[in-house]
């Protein structure tokens, strides 16, 4: 599960506190590789799983490009060190494509290690703040959401870069999850429970086996990454991080969206023009099933989330029924 380079909760409120001593070599590295960069404040966002992400604000400077607030992502393992190259290029050429705000890569290292784009603005796009806005905003923010999962689900795969896009993790990811279900789920489930969960491993797996289109994903449209910017009448969606981007089956981006309720999901499928068959919200549901389960593996595995936010999110799609729009 990526990160979100910038939480509300996060902002910083006054005066930068100077960092830990950890923490400076994510600055010396940002200062070698653009020595005429100076901000008035840096802070870190590691809540995520695959990076560390420092958030500069009052950038200046040549090397600023014009960009007051910047975000610099460090990859924490080699696969996600690997993929950053490949997700610059995608995004630079997703990015004239789509009227939604996606990062573009703007501070690029010439020896790698990590990656820097002008901060995506907004506040994160909670359920409470959706239900907060006016009927309009809301309808926008759907539309908007629509839009671009249809114009990121119709790009042309067969052509660089995104021929190089990998396809789906989900195969490896189901196999990572019934190793856990098996060992150590037991531990802190009910048998009811374990019944579901695997269950649950078996439809995903029945979902592999089917003949499923097959287009571009985010992979992880989720509230950590979305963001809604009220600035401009009636605002701008942004949707961030796309390291886990792949190929796969387009109800993959709607899974996650549940956790707006079901009428969200319904809004932004009416405004979706990408292909729909009669199966494609209930393959929508086990995808969402699936990812509270992996979140509950998650704090289990590798000690990510709390175990009191898996297991919310593991209780509150736990169903095999579809709630209703």
């Amino acid at each position: 599960m990526p990160i979100d380079p910038d939480p509300p909760a996060e902002r910083p409120a006054g005066p930068p506190a100077e960092p830990p001593a950890e923490r400076s070599a994510e600055l010396d590295a940002i200062r070698a590789a653009f020595p005429t960069l100076a901000w008035d404040s840096a802070s870190w966002i590691d809540e995520g799983w695959d990076h560390v992400v420092v958030l500069c604000r009052g950038c200046r400077g040549a090397d600023s490009l014009g960009h007051r607030e910047l975000v610099f992502r460090f990859p924490t393992d080699e696969q996600a060190l690997a993929q950053l190259p490949q997700e610059i290029a995608v995004l630079d050429h997703l990015s004239p494509g789509v009227d939604a705000a996606i990062p573009r890569y703007t501070h690029v290292p010439s020896g790698g290690g990590f990656a820097g784009y002008p901060l995506v603005g907004g506040d994160r796009l909670t359920p409470e703040l959706l239900r907060g806005l006016p009927t309009t905003d809301r309808t926008s923010v759907a539309g908007q959401l629509g839009a671009l999962l249809a114009a990121l689900h119709a790009a042309d795969t067969s052509t660089p870069p995104l021929d190089r896009v990998p396809d789906s993790y989900q195969p490896e990811n189901l196999d990572f999850v019934r190793g856990i279900v098996a060992h150590d789920l037991p531990a802190v489930f009910t048998e009811d429970e374990m019944r579901t969960a695997r269950e649950l491993c078996d439809e995903v797996a029945a979902l592999q086996s089917t003949l499923l289109p097959r287009v571009f994903l985010h992979n992880d449209v989720y509230v950590r990454h979305l963001y809604w910017d009220r600035r401009t009448s009636p605002g701008r969606l942004g949707l961030i991080d796309f390291t886990d981007m792949c190929l796969g089956d387009p109800a993959v981006d709607f899974a996650e969206l549940y956790e707006y309720g079901p009428g969200f999901v319904d809004e932004v499928l009416a405004r979706y023009v990408g292909r729909i068959d009669s199966t494609f919200l209930d393959r929508a549901w086990t995808y969402q099933r699936f990812a509270g389960l992996y979140m509950v593996v998650g704090h289990l595995y590798y000690g990510e989330e709390t175990w009191e936010y898996a297991r919310a999110t593991f209780d509150r799609c736990r169903s095999p029924r579809r709630p209703p729009g």
